[in-house]
């Protein structure tokens, strides 16, 4: 309360909440106390942005996305932890970074079986990043953006203290890790207070945090909403829904210089310790390239998509069209043009290795991955 600048709240809460152990008890004032955090960290935030717009320049960390955006990272140390040598194997970019710190990004394309990736060689994190220590900010709103995170820990040198900045300064910067976002909408209305709303049996289990939850809205600055409950929740689930700066994220994990030896130990104890956190953790070495045969096929499967193709005639149109795993005709019409969906007559699907290889089907049917999808319309 003696705090005077934003920066200084935002620290003091922040040792606050650190200090109050965690148990069922405190949930409710660490919850309330992570709210007024989120509206701080807002505050600076949006005065951060104003001054940057006074001194507007475009950041050569602002990487624009081509295809699937894949990142590669790793904490900051003078060896460095291999991924430079990583994306020269994916990319085949020259070596005269290899061994080098990386000061901005470098951009490459991996092709894998028509698709292809856009691969980052980002700058390594330093300690401090997520308050701006060498270019952090910027380096972890990229993160934020990209669609697949790797993270490189070097298994010639300790894993834990590599995993701990990294995740710390992940933490710090509103970055969740292989979770979904909670199963809670939150909707600004113009009057009737706060009403919540418990929509599937699993929801109504939570009946009794009702008020708990009417306080922690209140405490973000919202007196008026409508808050819908799809699922399993805590308190702590509903503070982050609170928190439009907070970013999901999918990350995996390569374990670098494999070849070299006694890392077969280090890569056993980092799947022990992060598999829960990390379904996929990989051991690579990128000098004699092992690790690499299905790395197309492990992002694509880590981040649930497939490929779809188009046809026209008899053309079959390349690249293939990258989707989720749960895409329909539908989703497909509209991705090529809004048109397709709005005049659809029907569709045919070629699907190979099933008893009935063409198909004629409607809008909402489902799709597999390598399916051949030709749309026909009523115009």
């Amino acid at each position: 309360m003696d705090a005077k600048s934003l920066e200084e709240k935002i620290k003091k809460l922040e040792e606050f909440i650190s200090l109050v152990p965690k148990h069922k008890a405190t949930e409710k004032i660490v919850a309330l106390n992570r709210t007024r955090l989120v509206k701080l960290k807002g505050e600076l935030e949006s005065n951060k942005k104003r001054q940057k717009k006074l001194s507007s320049r475009i950041s050569p960390f602002s990487v624009k996305s081509e295809g699937i955006q894949v990142i590669l990272i790793s904490d900051y140390n003078t060896l460095g932890a291999g991924k430079t040598t990583i994306f020269h194997h994916l990319t085949g970019a020259k070596y005269e970074n290899i061994g080098k710190f990386t000061p901005i990004p470098q951009v490459g394309i991996y092709k894998f079986n028509k698709i292809k990736f856009q691969i980052v060689d980002m700058p390594a994190i330093m300690e401090g990043a997520s308050k701006g220590v060498g270019h952090g900010t910027e380096i972890l709103s990229a993160v934020r953006s990209a669609d697949l995170i790797c993270i490189c820990i070097d298994l010639s040198r300790g894993i834990q203290k590599q995993m701990e900045l990294l995740l710390s300064e992940f933490s710090k910067a509103n970055i969740r890790i292989n979770i979904t976002s909670p199963p809670i909408e939150i909707e600004k209305t113009g009057s009737n207070k706060i009403q919540v709303y418990y929509l599937t049996e699993e929801a109504k289990k939570y009946l009794n945090m009702d008020e708990d939850i009417k306080q922690i809205v209140k405490e973000s600055g919202i007196h008026n909403a409508v808050v819908k409950i799809h699922g399993k929740i805590n308190l702590e689930m509903v503070s982050d829904a609170l928190n439009q700066s907070i970013a999901y994220k999918k990350m995996i994990i390569l374990g670098t210089k494999g070849d070299l030896s006694n890392t077969q130990n280090q890569f056993d104890l980092l799947k022990k310790k992060y598999k829960n956190k990390f379904p996929l953790i990989i051991g690579v070495s990128g000098k004699k390239g092992e690790g690499f045969m299905d790395f197309g096929n492990n992002i694509l499967e880590f981040l649930n998509k497939i490929k779809i193709f188009t046809k026209s005639g008899n053309k079959i149109a390349e690249p293939p069209l990258i989707v989720n795993n749960d895409s329909t005709v539908k989703d497909i019409a509209l991705k090529i043009h809004k048109s397709f969906y709005k005049y659809f007559k029907y569709a045919v699907v070629y699907r190979k290795g099933s008893i009935m290889n063409k198909k004629r089907v409607g809008i909402n049917y489902l799709l597999q991955n390598e399916d051949v999808v030709e749309i026909f319309t009523t115009v």
